[in-house]
């Protein structure tokens, strides 16, 4: 399960300043220092696993782990998996903190004096350690949507533990931890046929399915949308021989739904439809609760159904997470030039892209830096004061912040410019904001995703940008080991993907022009528009006075109303209410 904790490291004698209100805490003696473990569950949450694994079998080593690592799938750190690991060992002096591939796991460190503190939590690090809001990590979030840009987080004087990395920390010193990065995503661009990598990457699925699915002798609960993604990773249970349970959210009446139904009845998967329409009400979304134990929003729909799952037996969860960002490769948001690039690769194939030029480079900056603008421009009215000057105020040293990772990323190997905005968005986009699902999930289970194996996601991630460019490889690679899925029509194509590069294209020109799209599992707006959705949802943001001009609140969905404004659940409103929450001074007290 899902738990919230607090890790303090403190010389031996020294007293927790301020223990987290209503906590359990686990005191742990070594040489020299005390280490106090303080964990936080819901008042009616029963379950006795408190979701941290503690070995303490050294006297003089301590070793903490959360979430599911893997240590014997392969040499070396890091573990394929889903984890963060602390170790405390007083005779080398040091602390160790390291994590995941792709840290899909939030973890937050602070330093102050002596002491070391690690958590999951904002709010409890925050408060554990009576430490300030660092206004640029505020502002930061609200003009990216709910991430940052870098490490910086809310929380002054404290930081984010970056994607696949290790820390190590001088026991007892306020000096900053040496830092490295032990992952080999995004280092290189492979230069082999595109045959050849098929057969590479169909090898790695499959060694990352028996490590990551062959143990497993329950039931699997899988987030099916019918998409690639979690068809990818439907097959991947049914051709394992596993029991899965299909559980797909969203209208009913919709394409893409139908388009589930049919990837779970050729995987064998017991099918759970769960309908967003006028039955399902308000209030299973569950924000405040979902905010409070998961500091998150996103995504919603995927707290309200896992108990649909839990109740056929499933206690292992898995989604085709991580996927679209590796795996599907960039695309132009220009339509013509998109089509364009796939006509040219159906007729001639991939292209060579080398390493990503100054003004490549420079590009990449640029459009990240627009999502600032365009958000402080569209939305920065919302806020009431202070809060709206610190945002529009912070536009030039978010934009700054940008930069510099964009530097720091192309310097890490000779690789593109796709391949540099795809590690931007893997290790700030998606760790801050889509990959909290799987916080959601861990509060009922075990979240196993052969998507984020170590060595598959080394070697996705240094393919050449040419050959991933808009699913190209993906298709290729579906075809191969699935093809009954590979005939199922994918919602956004109009078409299935066991035809030519080429076929597929014209079809979706085709399907384009006539206006005749495949209508989609989740329509979250017009679900808004039902019964008195939109008012509970504006009652929310006007409850949040400290941080919205209720004024302009009650515009902006008086816009909503009139048609003149779209409301969606992703990047924009969930976000800066989840943000909203966090800086509310009484639920930093519970």
């Amino acid at each position: 399960m899902f738990t919230r904790y607090l890790i303090t490291v403190l010389p031996a004698g020294e007293r927790l300043p301020h223990p987290v209100t209503a906590a359990a805490v686990v005191q742990r003696s070594l040489p020299g220092h005390t280490v106090y473990i303080e964990t936080l569950n819901e008042p009616d949450d029963d379950k006795p696993d408190h979701g941290l694994q503690i070995e303490h079998n050294d006297p003089a080593c301590l070793v903490i782990t959360e979430g599911y690592l893997i240590p014997n799938a392969g040499s070396g750190l890091p573990h394929s998996g889903i984890y963060n690991q602390i170790i405390i060992d007083s005779d080398a002096g040091e602390v160790q903190l390291h994590n995941d591939t792709f840290g899909l796991l939030a973890c937050y460190f602070a330093q102050d004096g002596g002491a070391l503190r690690v958590s999951n939590s904002l709010r409890l690090l925050r408060r554990g350690g009576a430490l300030g809001v660092d206004e640029l990590g505020v502002a930061e979030m609200f003009l990216f949507g709910g991430w940052t840009p870098t490490e910086r987080i809310i929380v002054r004087d404290a930081q984010r533990m970056a994607a696949g990395m290790q820390y190590r920390f001088a026991l007892g010193s306020a000096r900053p931890p040496v830092a490295t990065r032990l992952t080999s995503t995004w280092t290189t661009v492979i230069d082999e046929p595109v045959e050849t990598i098929v057969d590479r990457i169909c090898d790695l699925w499959n060694r990352a399915l028996a490590t990551h699915f062959d143990p497993i002798d329950t039931p699997i609960g899988l987030l099916l949308s019918g998409g690639l993604d979690s068809r990818m990773v439907a097959g991947a249970a049914a051709a394992r021989g596993k029991q899965l349970v299909g559980l797909t959210f969203g209208d009913l009446r919709s394409d893409e739904v139908q388009i589930a139904q049919q990837v779970a009845a050729v995987t064998g998967a017991q099918w759970v439809p769960s309908g967003l329409d006028e039955d399902f009400p308000f209030e299973r979304l569950a924000f405040d609760r979902v905010n409070r134990v998961h500091e998150t929003m996103y995504n919603l729909m995927w707290d309200a159904n896992a108990p649909l799952l839990t109740a056929h037996g499933v206690r292992h969860f898995s989604t085709g997470a991580t996927f679209e960002t590796i795996f599907g490769g960039q695309k132009d948001a220009d339509k013509r030039r998109r089509l364009l690039k796939n006509l040219r690769q159906a007729v001639l194939g991939p292209w060579a892209t080398g390493p990503a030029t100054a003004a490549e480079r420079d590009a990449v900056t640029d459009a990240i830096q627009g999502i600032g603008r365009k958000r402080a421009r569209h939305y920065a009215s919302l806020l009431a004061e202070p809060y709206r000057s610190l945002i529009t105020d912070s536009l030039p040293a978010a934009e700054r912040e940008v930069a510099e990772r964009v530097a720091l990323i192309a310097a890490s190997g000779p690789i593109t410019a796709a391949q540099i905005r795809e590690r931007f968005d893997s290790e700030h986009y998606q760790t801050h904001y889509s990959r909290n699902q799987e916080r959601q999930l861990f509060s009922h289970g075990t979240v196993v995703l052969p998507t984020v194996d170590r060595d598959l996601a080394n070697y996705l991630t240094n393919l050449p940008a040419g050959m991933k460019y808009d699913h190209a490889l993906y298709y290729r690679v579906i075809r191969r080991l699935y093809p009954q899925l590979a005939a199922i029509p994918v919602p956004n194509l109009g078409t299935s993907v066991d035809k030519s590069q080429l076929q597929i294209e014209l079809v979706r020109v085709w399907q384009i022009q006539r206006r005749q799209r495949l209508t989609t599992w989740v329509n979250f707006s017009d679900w808004m528009r039902l019964g008195d959705n939109m008012a509970k949802y504006e009652r929310l943001f006007l409850e949040q006075d400290h941080f919205f001009d209720g004024d302009a609140v009650r515009a902006f969905f008086k816009d909503v109303g009139d048609g003149r404004r779209g409301i969606y659940d992703g990047g924009e409103t969930t976000g800066f209410l989840n943000l909203a929450y966090l800086l509310d001074k009484q639920r930093l007290e519970r």
